[in-house]
């Protein structure tokens, strides 16, 4: 199933086209796994070819085809015509996009909550059998960093409450809502998904220490020079990506704009 949009339509309200290029990639990283009607399961790539016509002009072309297993999921899916592919290209754990799978299919029902046993949910999460049997384990590494994805990156929130029978854990109340629109959480998430991957744990769980270098205007422009020698990018987004790059760093550099300036050459022959 091919398709076509312009550039600019993709770009938003950057002013190249730097970011354009990577984020194809990534969807044609990102795998769909799907439960078939007759019982099979399909795994396909969420995107397929694309070609990009004069992609530094903003009347560029971008021509872009789905595999053609994949076609009749999103024509019959009632839970994938829902889901974000910016959402779903954010994440990092595997756990966290199954819960955003299940919580898609669930979002506009009535209910707002369900107890299920923890067999259930590790079934829902795709915890494979024999891993993290233990509460503890599949609380800390499953549960905990799936909840921490979903309510940092999606425009959903989730909570989920162990139910206890003497000391061991048998059911979770797992409940779900959608962030209000404009609210401060929505915005934060929209944001989130939309910065640099590095520090990204630290910030959606609140760990993140606030060290923000400042570089000039004239330090700023002499990073874009030195990448428009190779290829035109974004130079405030470019600049946003060092600091966030920089903040995580254990230590700092001890020249920030020879950093800078290398930071964006690198930035723009990947983009090339």
């Amino acid at each position: 199933m091919p398709g076509a949009t312009v550039s600019a339509e993709l770009r938003g309200l950057h002013d190249s086209n730097d970011r354009v290029k990577p984020c194809l990639e990534k969807l044609q990283k990102t795998l769909v796994t799907v439960t078939m009607p007759d019982g099979s399961t399909r795994t396909v790539q969420m995107l397929g070819g694309t070609d990009i016509y004069d992609s530094d002009r903003s009347e560029g072309l971008l021509k872009y085809d789905f595999h053609r297993k994949l076609v009749p999921i999103l024509r019959d899916s009632t839970v994938y015509a829902r889901m974000e592919v910016k959402v779903l290209s954010a994440f990092t754990s595997k756990y966290a996009l199954a819960l955003y799978e299940v919580l898609s299919s669930k979002i506009n029902l009535r209910r707002t909550s369900e107890l299920i046993d923890v067999d259930t949910l590790r079934q829902w999460l795709g915890v494979e059998a024999g891993k993290l049997d233990r509460w503890p384990d599949f609380n800390r590494f499953a549960l905990k960093p799936a909840l921490g994805e979903v309510n940092g990156l999606s425009p959903f929130e989730v909570e989920a409450e162990p139910i206890k029978k003497g000391r061991k854990v048998v059911q979770v109340r797992l409940s779900w809502s959608k962030k209000e629109p404009f609210s401060p959480s929505e915005q934060a998430a929209a944001r989130e998904v939309n910065r640099h991957r590095t520090g990204r744990k630290a910030r959606i769980t609140g760990t993140a220490e606030v060290i923000v270098p400042e570089l000039s205007e004239q330090a700023i422009q002499k990073g874009y020079e030195a990448a428009a020698d190779i290829c035109r990018i974004d130079k405030q987004a470019a600049y946003v990506e060092w600091q966030e790059l920089v903040a995580a760093l254990p230590i700092k550099p001890s020249n920030p704009t020879g950093h800078f300036i290398e930071f964006c050459r690198k930035r723009a022959r990947e983009v090339r």
